[in-house]
Parts: structure tokens; C-alpha cells; sequence
């Protein structure tokens, strides 16, 4: 730009000095005829100069526009760099839902060979109660409590395996999207290749500038080599026609290319409200997203009652063999009796005295020292009662245990060791004991 308006100044320079020889002839000449044509010249000089600084003014104007367009471009560079890094970010947390969706699905099976297990304790069951029909009557109502919690698993597990599906048609339509953002890719090629056109561009104006700048100087060479003021006059009107001519096919060329440039930041603006509609559509997506995680983490808490209620089914079972063991106690004692023994009595009183020591040990374990073990994050009323059965009722149990005591507590509530390692329950175990008690451990 300052290339142009030196050499715009240069060229009202000479404009000016061609004014002022004409002047100066002027003055010194008499002739009537020549004083006349010099005045016409002088006129048309004065309109030529008129005509050159509105030029430069234009000009000026157009420079400007080229600026702000040029503004514009990189302003779009930017926003495009900005949403491939949002798409980036977007594409790691569809790979980590799917890795969450593989964990979910091996989940199911697990539940699945836990529902098998279930129901092979259940069929032997049966087999138990056809072998005793006394038994039967009595532990008929368990039975058809432990085929009705079966019956709602199946249903959960037919409702997770919807979501799942709902998941992977979420996946679908996020690879979609990925398609629609590589198709949306070539218009930044589009635009360094406009960019590389209007440097090619800017090159020619300024290599015709400099034409030129050598044609205005051939010609004040040429004013000075010719003596007769008429010829110098006619070849400066036709070289200044010439000029005009080139600078309005030049000003028609920058006319033609603004048009181009206006056409182009058109469909950068189009480019810029698909844009907005993919992100439109990618925030709805994580919103959906959200509720999917909400209702998977649902689920997990279903799961975890549903192990609660795997686990009581298993105590009613030791509660039956036990009573199985009891009853058979019992027949031996009657037989015993009838056939006049003296050895029954001593008998069932160590049994009394073992059932005493039982309830005594029961009393002085709810007499001891018991903590809510529900105030630990990631610890449900369901995980709390299975820690009591095991025997843990105090933050302190919880927060001295070990990589090994980890693996098997994990396996008594039906968990894995890491969702216990990243809920960080001995860490929350110390903080609660330290809260209550004020003793750090």
C-alpha cells in the first residue's frame, strides 16, 4: 500500500511540473493562437489531476476493504481451528462412553451367569421339596418370592439390553457426524486457495504499477527530448488517455475481484451457520447423553439391590440347611427317647448352651461400637448391611484394609476392586472417623 501511494504521489508530482512549464511558457510566449492551446492544455491537465486524485481516493477505499476482508479470513481460520478442537474434545468422550458401554455389557453377563446360578439352586430346591413333601408346605412361599425376584431380573435385564441398544444408535448417529464434519473439511482448503489467488493478485496490480511508473517515466523522457511544445503536448494527451484507460480496466479488474471476495465471505457465512447447527446439534447429543449416564447409574443402584437380594436368597438357603440339620437333631433326639437313652439330654443342652453363646456374641455386637457406614461415598443401605453381616460396623475396620481385603470384600458384595479404589472408600472411611471422633488415623 505504501508502494501505491508513493507512486500516485509521484505521479501528481509530475502532473504539477507539466502545470508549471505550461505556466511559465505562458508567460513568456505571445503568440495568440499558442497561448490558447496552452490554456486548453493547462485546463486539461486540471482535469486530469482532478480525475488522478479521486482515483487515489478510491483507491485508498479499496485498500481498506481489502484489509477488513483480509481481517474477515483470519477471523474464520480461527473459528475453524476452534471447532476441530471441539470435535476432538467431543470425539474422546464418545471413546470413553464406549469403553463405559463395554464395561456395562460385561456387567450383563456377569448378572446373566449370576441369573443362571440362581436358577440351578432353585431347581435343586425343587428337587429337595418333591424328595420331602412335609418340607414343602413350608418353604413353598420362599420359593415363589426367589421365582418373582427372578422374574424382575429378567425384566431389568431385558430393559438394559434396550438401553444398550438406545447406545449404540447414540454411536451411529455420533459417526455421522464425524462424516459431516470431514465433508465440511475441503472449505478450508476452498479458502487458502482464495487466499493464494489474491496474492497472485495483489502481485499483478503491483507489477502493473510498476509498468506504470516506467511508462510515466519514458514519457518525461520524452518531453524533454522534444523541442516543440505542440508535439509534447499531444504525446503527454495521448499518454495520459492511455493511462486512463489502463487505470479504469484496472479499476474494473478490482471491481470484479471485490465482487468475487463478497461471493466468497457469503459462503463463509453459510459455512459458519452449518457450523452452528453441528454444534446445535452436538450439545443436544451430550444433553442426551447426560440422561443415558443418569439412567445407566440408575441401573448400577437396581444391580446393587438386586445383589441384596441374591445375597438374602443365599441366607434363607443357610437358613434352611440349618433347620434341615436342626430337624435331623431333633429325629435322632425322639429316637433316642423312645428307645429309653440317657444321652439326649446332655445333648440338647450343649446345643442350648451353643445357641446361649450364639445370642450372646450377637448381643455384644450390637452393643459395641456401630458407625453409619452409608455416609462413605459409593456405600448404599445394601452394601452396608452385607459389611455388617461380614462384620464391619466401624470407619476404622474400613480404612486399615488392604489390597486383599479389597479383592474380597469386592467379591462379597458382587462389585469390582476398582469401583472401590475410585470411590476411594478408605480415604472417605479416615475422613468420617476423623469427623466424629477427632482422631486422625
Amino acid at each position: 500500500m505504501t508502494i501505491l501511494i508513493g507512486q500516485i504521489v509521484g505521479c501528481l508530482l509530475v502532473a504539477a511540473g507539466i502545470g508549471g512549464v505550461v505556466g511559465w511558457l505562458l508567460r513568456h510566449l505571445t503568440a495568440g493562437p499558442l497561448t490558447q492551446q496552452f490554456m486548453d492544455v493547462t485546463t486539461t491537465l486540471r482535469l486530469k489531476e482532478q480525475t488522478l486524485e479521486k482515483a487515489q481516493y478510491e483507491l485508498k477505499v479499496k485498500a481498506a476493504a481489502m484489509q477488513t476482508l483480509e481481517s474477515k479470513m483470519m477471523e474464520s481460520e480461527a473459528l475453524d481451528q476452534s471447532t476441530r478442537q471441539e470435535l476432538s474434545a467431543r470425539n474422546n468422550r464418545l471413546q470413553a462412553l464406549q469403553e463405559e458401554l463395554a464395561v456395562r455389557t460385561q456387567r450383563l453377563t456377569f448378572l446373566e451367569a449370576e441369573e443362571v446360578a440362581v436358577r440351578r439352586r432353585a431347581s435343586e430346591y425343587d428337587a429337595a421339596a418333591a424328595a420331602q413333601a412335609e418340607e414343602v408346605q413350608q418353604f413353598h412361599l420362599a420359593r415363589q418370592a426367589a421365582q418373582q425376584a427372578l422374574d424382575s431380573k429378567e425384566q431389568e435385564r431385558h430393559d438394559l439390553q434396550h438401553r444398550v441398544a438406545e447406545l449404540e444408535a447414540t454411536v451411529t448417529e455420533v459417526d455421522q457426524l464425524r462424516a459431516r464434519v470431514e465433508e465440511l473439511e475441503p472449505a478450508q482448503g476452498r479458502v487458502h486457495w482464495l487466499e493464494v489467488q489474491l496474492c497472485d493478485r495483489d502481485a499483478e496490480h503491483r507489477t502493473a504499477l510498476h509498468q506504470l511508473d516506467s511508462q510515466l517515466a519514458d514519457r518525461e523522457r520524452r518531453i524533454g527530448e522534444l523541442e516543440p511544445l505542440t508535439q509534447r503536448l499531444q504525446e503527454r494527451e495521448a499518454s495520459l488517455t492511455q493511462w486512463e484507460t489502463k487505470y479504469a480496466h484496472t479499476l474494473t479488474q478490482h471491481e470484479a475481484q471485490i465482487a468475487k471476495l463478497q461471493k466468497q465471505l457469503a459462503a463463509q457465512e453459510q459455512l459458519r451457520a452449518q457450523l452452528l447447527l453441528d454444534e446445535q446439534l452436538l450439545h443436544e447429543r451430550d444433553k442426551r447423553i447426560d440422561v443415558l449416564q443418569h439412567q445407566i447409574q440408575e441401573l448400577e443402584a437396581q444391580q446393587q439391590d438386586l445383589a441384596g437380594q441374591v445375597k438374602v436368597v443365599g441366607e434363607k438357603e443357610e437358613q434352611i440347611s440349618r433347620l434341615r440339620k436342626r430337624l435331623i437333631e431333633v429325629r435322632a433326639a425322639l429316637r433316642v427317647k423312645t428307645d429309653g437313652g440317657a444321652v439326649v439330654p446332655r445333648q440338647t443342652r450343649q446345643n442350648g448352651n451353643q445357641l446361649s453363646l450364639q445370642i450372646e456374641q450377637a448381643k455384644l455386637a450390637k452393643n459395641g461400637q456401630k458407625d453409619d457406614l452409608k455416609k462413605i461415598h459409593g456405600i448404599g443401605p445394601v452394601f452396608a448391611r452385607t459389611l455388617n453381616k461380614m462384620g464391619m460396623y466401624t470407619f476404622v475396620q474400613i480404612a486399615r484394609w488392604k489390597s486383599e481385603d479389597i479383592a474380597k470384600v469386592a467379591k462379597k458384595l458382587y462389585t469390582a476392586p476398582d469401583r472401590i479404589k475410585r470411590d476411594k472408600w478408605i480415604d472417605e472411611a479416615k475422613k468420617e472417623h476423623y469427623r466424629k471422633y477427632g482422631e486422625r488415623l
